[in-house]
């Protein structure tokens, strides 16, 4: 069995570590990296741009109605009072 020293594998390392640093560069010009800020504003339909802002509504009006749950209406400030009643007379 042959043994490999350190000495031995450093042009492989070598050339793994230049593969890595070269997919990462090619990765992030392409945009298809998953933490691309670019990437979370582009949709693919328009139904996909009123979905997403339809979900963010939502999540926000969840929000709201926890912390009323929580700690009451008069914990809300004037812009989350405001959201919320324009969320009720939308429907």
């Amino acid at each position: 069995m042959k043994r490999y020293t350190l000495m031995s594998l450093m042009p492989y390392i070598s050339i793994a570590v230049i593969a890595v640093f070269l997919y990462m560069i090619f990765r992030s010009k392409t945009g298809t990296g998953s933490s691309s800020s670019t990437n979370k504003n582009r949709y693919q339909t328009i139904d996909d741009e009123f979905n997403a802002k339809k979900k963010a509504k939502q999540e926000q009006i969840d929000r709201i109605l926890e912390k009323i749950n929580a700690k009451g209406v008069d914990s809300l400030s004037k812009q989350e009072k405001a959201l919320l009643d324009e969320y009720s007379n939308s429907k």
